[in-house]
């Protein structure tokens, strides 16, 4: 965050005045996009789901990735995730040792310092038999 003081003297009459004014920059988030799985990249017991970084942001992003859980509440996920800040683009990551013929959901998300950024939807494939 940089932060900019501003500060003026004033004499007015016999008195001096201090004037200061401070100039924050505006934190921005990474903007994510949940992108539709291929039926090609889903098998009995994998997937190869993908994401989208539209935009990084100004904030320091240490890893990011896609979760899955067969709620759409996200409770218990499963997380694949890669090291360092992400670039503009699609990514993508591949899950093993999922249940046949499952119902999963997913979303992208990034990491900044503790909290998770994540894209404004979730989208739902389902495992084959």
């Amino acid at each position: 965050m940089k932060t900019i003081i501003y500060r003026l003297a004033v004499l007015a009459g016999a008195a001096l005045m201090l004037i200061s004014c401070e100039k924050q920059e505006v934190k921005v988030q990474p903007t994510l996009k949940t992108v539709a799985a291929a039926d090609a990249d889903i098998t009995s017991t994998s997937a190869k789901l993908k994401g989208e970084v539209v935009s990084v942001g100004n904030m320091t992003i240490t890893e990011y990735g896609i979760e899955i859980s067969k709620s759409q509440l996200f409770t218990n996920p499963l997380s694949q995730t890669i090291t360092g800040a992400p670039t503009v683009g699609t990514f993508e990551v591949t899950f093993t040792g999922l249940e046949s013929n499952t119902k999963y959901y997913f979303k992208p998300y990034a990491l900044i310092n503790t909290a998770r950024v994540y894209s404004d939807g979730y989208l739902n494939f389902t495992t084959k038999p």
